[in-house]
């Protein structure tokens, strides 16, 4: 039914009490009586209207206190009555059926739209008030209502509705006691039957839908952000003791109120749900209640390529940019992979919300290093799903792109729709787990391989005390994995580590030889050490460091005849500690270049460049480095075109430093030395990047060491600066005061 009210004139109402009263001398109804005035039904119709109005234009003023609940049940009083007055004048001039058009006519033109508006609030508030006082007085409400619903109690602990409002004051107005809401209810359920008496049900369905929806608004958007607990259970619960009630009170022409809340709230829930998925998607697993609710919704309206299709909109907007890092990118895919499946067991969903996202992490340089590093750090939940696999998903190695079929989706089994025939490029994607699908976003296994056996190679080369138990743990479930034939290097690599330790016991006899420990690898199977050549600028060790080194050299060669040790200063890394005038400094990982410097200066505390250069049989250029290393630690400093050792307060030495501007110095001599990737190196070279660094402090505040990493990949093109090697340069500028860490957020000072 339409609100016709506007349309129908005073004219036209006069029209159609004449056509009434035609109808009547024709005798076409079947009735037969005599009229005894022409002009009596119109007369009468008259009149009634502009009682009608004049009732209507007391009654303008907008509801907004507990009193309309009175006022509204008067309103509706004084149109009965008017009512009955009209039936019965009516009753002489006309028969039943033809005084009912004309009363209907008149209600059509009663009711205008400012009426309608105050009927909808009415309704609406009492709607709201109903369903509040159902959950909070449910055996009170229950014996009021008795008749016309048969209550459901259910619990809802995620609902956080707005306390401060005006129909929530009303609502306190009216639960104070048990008077005011038994009069309230009465008012309602008696207001309620006048409408039906009154004929003017027909003509208020949508405003009884429109109230009906804000309710259904009200309680979904109360919901919002609580993704921790089920909320549509309580909802569809609450809203059925609403729905039943007005089946009862307010009897709809066709679609009872209970089926079309049920498809609002539906409706309404999903899309609250899939306008917040992004963030659902971020707290995964802690809102998988929410997910659990969104699969429910798109099982009864199946929606689920239009959910797709919006969160892939989504993501490309507020995750797929360089802003983002890539292990966030990572981290967000992983939980989508989790969440789409448990939406869809058939994956089509996921297919499509993946396929931009796997195309942005092929450009990404960094993809394959932050996969392996998720694989391998205990605290991820990849590191979780390689523990639990059983020895069952070694038959996997015969399988293409290593893909480990999931068998924990407890969802029945539902055939693929006929639209994933155009989506799916592989039938094994489908139900290939998470890592299967990282995976699977290049062509290969064998980057993932090679970047394992890197990070290998950098954990056990850092190593002092031979303890693989971490590796070896890690090997095998990437043999598990990838394969026991991809990871042989990683075997040899930890038979090495055994070796070297069997070989150090043998070789070191007493105590002062414990103190050195000597890691022996085989150069063909250590990929990071392929890649790296002997041109290094060469320099003699000092004697208290070659002894030991010779010693060792010679035990091995009696041992291994047939092999010969080619030693890498590169990797070497020594604990020294200092003592200067009385006062110790105890400075880690060292280089065998660095101490020599050192040890050059305990024989001579005086000496130039040159000199130094000539002691250690190697270049000033090489040379220079290693001694601005033990400058800025305040160990040597610098006079005139010589450098001494330190003979006043540290504190004294680092102003002076910073009054030559050492540091800097040391950066333009950095930047033109070559030689193997040495630690000390890369951070004077990163000095030269730390302008960009403060830069973005200055503007973003504390970040994350992955954001900065980031970040510089997009200011300097070509950057190769790793994680690893960033983190101890940023380490450094702490230990030197110029940058503060908290919580693994850098900031300025």
């Amino acid at each position: 039914m339409y609100n016709v009210c506007d349309v129908v004139s005073d004219n036209a109402l006069s029209a159609l009490v004449q056509q009434v009263k035609a109808h009547v001398k024709n005798g076409s109804s079947g009735v037969g009586f005599a009229v005894h005035n022409d002009n009596s039904l119109d007369q009468l119709s008259s009149s009634c209207m502009r009682h009608l109005l004049e009732l209507r234009s007391k009654t303008e003023k907008p509801f907004t206190t507990a009193t309309m609940f009175d006022s509204m049940l008067s309103y509706l009083q004084d149109i009965s009555t008017i009512q009955h007055d009209f039936e019965q004048h009516a009753m002489p001039v006309a028969s039943k059926a033809n005084a009912q058009m004309v009363w209907n006519a008149l209600i059509c033109r009663m009711f205008d739209d400012a009426t309608m508006q105050q009927v909808q609030e009415w309704l609406y508030i009492s709607l709201y008030c109903l369903s509040r006082l159902i959950k909070t007085h449910s055996s009170e409400m229950g014996h009021l209502l008795q008749g016309f619903t048969e209550l459901t109690n259910y619990e809802d602990d995620a609902s956080c509705e707005d306390t401060e409002s005006d129909v929530f004051a009303i609502y306190e107005q009216i639960s104070r006691d048990s008077n005011a809401m038994s009069s309230f209810v009465s008012a309602f359920i008696h207001s309620c039957k006048l409408l039906v008496e009154i004929r003017a049900l027909a003509y208020l369905q949508i405003t009884i839908k429109q109230a009906v929806d804000r309710i259904i608004e009200d309680k979904v958007q109360s919901h919002a952000q609580q993704w921790e607990v089920p909320c549509l259970e309580a909802i569809c619960a609450e809203m059925s003791n609403i729905a039943t009630m007005l089946d009862a009170l307010l009897p709809p022409p066709t679609q009872s109120h209970l089926k079309y809340v049920e498809d609002q709230v539906y409706t309404q829930f999903a899309q609250l749900r899939v306008h917040e998925l992004f963030g659902i998607i971020i707290d995964y697993p802690d809102s998988k209640a929410a997910i659990d609710d969104l699969r429910l919704c798109v099982q009864r309206h199946r929606s689920m390529y239009k959910i797709a299709y919006s969160l892939r909109a989504s993501i490309q907007e507020r995750l797929l940019h360089p802003g983002a890092t890539t292990s966030d990118i990572l981290t967000q895919y992983i939980s989508a992979i989790r969440c789409l499946r448990l939406l869809d067991p058939s994956s089509t969903m996921l297919e499509i919300v993946a396929r931009p996202i796997r195309e942005y992490l092929r450009t990404r340089d960094n993809t394959v290093s932050c996969i392996v590093q998720d694989m391998v750090s205990e605290e991820s939940g990849l590191f979780e799903d390689m523990a639990n696999q059983t020895s069952d998903t070694s038959a996997v190695n015969g399988r293409a792109e290593g893909v480990v079929f999931d068998e924990d989706c407890s969802q029945p089994w539902e055939p693929l729709p006929v639209e994933a025939k155009t989506i799916y490029k592989t039938a094994q994607r489908r139900d290939a787990d998470v890592l299967s699908l990282l995976v699977s976003i290049y062509d290969t296994q064998d980057i993932f391989v090679d970047e394992f056996e890197a990070y290998l190679a950098k954990q056990l080369l850092n190593s002092v005390d031979f303890d693989t138990e971490r590796e070896i743990k890690q090997v095998e479930m990437m043999k598990l994995r990838f394969g026991a034939e991809a990871l042989e290097r990683c075997e040899v690599m930890l038979k090495d580590v055994a070796d070297s330790k069997r070989i150090w016991h043998n070789a070191n006899t007493n105590e002062a030889d414990n103190a050195y420990s000597t890691l022996v690898i085989s150069r063909q199977f250590w990929q990071q050490q392929q890649q790296q050549t002997a041109t290094n600028e060469q320099f003699v060790l000092p004697p208290q460091m070659s002894y030991v080194r010779d010693r060792f050299a010679k035990t091995f060669e009696a041992l291994r005849p047939a092999r010969k040790l080619d030693w890498r200063d590169s990797q070497s890394l020594l604990d020294i500690c200092i003592e200067v005038q009385g006062r110790s400094i105890k400075v880690n990982d060292v280089r065998p270049a660095q101490a020599a410097v050192l040890f050059a200066f305990q024989e001579t505390p005086r000496m130039s460049l040159h000199e130094v250069a000539q002691v250690m049989e190697s270049s000033e250029d090489f040379v220079l480095p290693r001694v601005r290393f033990w400058q800025t630690r305040g160990v040597l400093r610098e006079a005139g075109n010589v450098f001494e050792t330190v003979e006043v307060s540290p504190d004294d030495v680092a102003d002076d430093n910073r009054a030559q501007d050492m540091v800097s110095n040391s950066d333009e001599e950095e930047e033109e030395e070559a030689g193997p990737p040495e630690a000390d190196a890369q951070s004077e070279a990163l000095r030269m990047h730390f302008n960009y660094i403060v830069g973005m402090l200055t503007n973003f505040g504390p970040l994350p060491l992955d954001r900065i990493h980031s970040m510089l990949g997009m200011f300097i093109p070509g950057d190769t600066t790793t994680p690893d090697e960033l983190r101890a340069f940023l380490t450094q500028m702490v230990r030197e005061d110029q940058l503060d860490m908290s919580g693994g957020m850098y900031k300025l000072k």
